[in-house]
């Protein structure tokens, strides 16, 4: 199966990366949308000029909003998947032909960052250990890194869900949602950028809350019986407005 696959981009305060982020993103796949999820930089006007597609939130409102506000547009455009990595440099797009190969075989290809253990910072190693051991009994899957961000997840199974989840227990959710769903799921191993790059993850806070909604993931039964497909999702979900950049040398608009 050919794939058409649109990029996700939550960001918050990361004018200083976005750009470059956006720019090799946009080597891999057919179009890149950043959420601006209240910023007081330039994180929006740096990834319009980069080529992106931008949602701006006035406040911040968390990961899980972020997300939800994308998915909102991209799942009513005809995109078999949607990639979804962060805006603050920790994901390498060089990356992302693994997730694309990935994506042939399997609906939910998630990143894994601990095939190479000591270039995470040890607190946030041993949360993520024991949050992905529960996680694997919520989800069904052979879990290595429960918590990475990075992941590719095929546009039908995302119309299904239900999300509802905050901060970064999203991740979380469409993880235990997948698994319930009966996405096939595949493992690819991702670099692992701390370097310099302003994360906004609590290692133990947000890993206790992932862990207390995973629960409430568990037990939801709002998902869809079946894809609703692009155009009923555009009837049923209203998705916010969404700025475009420059247009390009023939005309259409960037990203």
């Amino acid at each position: 199966m050919a794939l058409a696959v649109a990029a996700l981009i939550p960001g918050f305060q990361c004018g200083a990366r976005i750009g470059g982020v956006v720019a090799e993103v946009r080597r891999h796949v057919d179009g890149v949308l950043v959420v601006d999820d209240g910023s007081s930089d330039a994180t929006a006007e740096v990834a319009l000029r980069a080529g992106a597609r931008v949602v701006r939130h006035e406040a911040n409102q968390g990961k899980g909003a972020a997300l939800r506000s994308g998915l909102a547009v991209l799942l009513g455009e005809p995109h078999t998947h949607v990639l979804m990595l962060d805006g603050d440099g920790q994901h390498d797009p060089a990356d992302i032909p693994g997730f694309l190969a990935a994506g042939a075989e399997a609906d939910f290809v998630l990143g894994t960052r601990l095939w190479k253990p000591e270039a995470v910072p040890r607190r946030r190693f041993w949360t993520n250990f024991l949050g992905t051991r529960a996680l694997e009994l919520m989800s069904g899957y052979p879990l290595e890194d429960s918590q990475c961000g990075f992941r590719l997840v095929a546009a039908p199974y995302l119309r299904r869900m239900a999300l509802f989840g905050r901060r970064y227990s999203v991740d979380t959710e469409i993880l235990v949602r997948a698994g319930r769903l009966r996405a096939s799921f595949l493992h690819v191993p991702v670099q692992v950028i701390y370097d310099g790059a302003v994360s906004h993850y609590r290692p133990i806070a947000d890993t206790l809350h992932i862990l207390g909604s995973a629960v409430r993931f568990k037990i939801d039964e709002g998902d869809l019986r079946s894809d609703p497909g692009p155009a009923a999702w555009r009837r049923l979900v209203a998705a916010p407005p969404v700025l475009v950049g420059p247009t390009d040398t023939e005309g259409r608009a960037s990203g």
